[in-house]
């Protein structure tokens, strides 16, 4: 299990304001950390998506986030609360960096 404080420890031990290159129709920009608590209540990612703490979004319509008991990142539907349309992006933030 990834905490929230661990999850934004690794954001900002990489240095990491933005993802793209992962893959050709991916692209990302990670929320500030002193408003990804903030963001992750407006957007109620706990009630809709249990389990995951979103960490960015795409300027669209998904967002970035990181599955609390796997550190797992996924990017999925801001307004989808079906979990099979969650797309595995990397194992662990760690290995996400080296995909960039």
């Amino acid at each position: 299990m990834i905490t929230i404080e661990k999850i934004k420890k690794e954001i900002k031990a990489k240095n990491l304001e933005s993802l793209s290159g992962i893959e050709s129709d991916m692209e990302f920009l990670l929320w500030d950390l002193i408003e990804m608590d903030e963001l992750n209540k407006w957007y109620e990612v706990e009630k809709y998506h249990d389990g995951h703490y979103a960490i960015g979004s795409n300027g669209g319509f998904e967002m970035l986030t990181v599955e609390l008991d796997t550190g797992t990142v996924y990017r999925m539907p801001f307004i989808s609360t079906d979990t099979s349309e969650k797309i595995k992006v990397s194992d662990s933030i760690t290995k996400l960096t080296k995909l960039i």
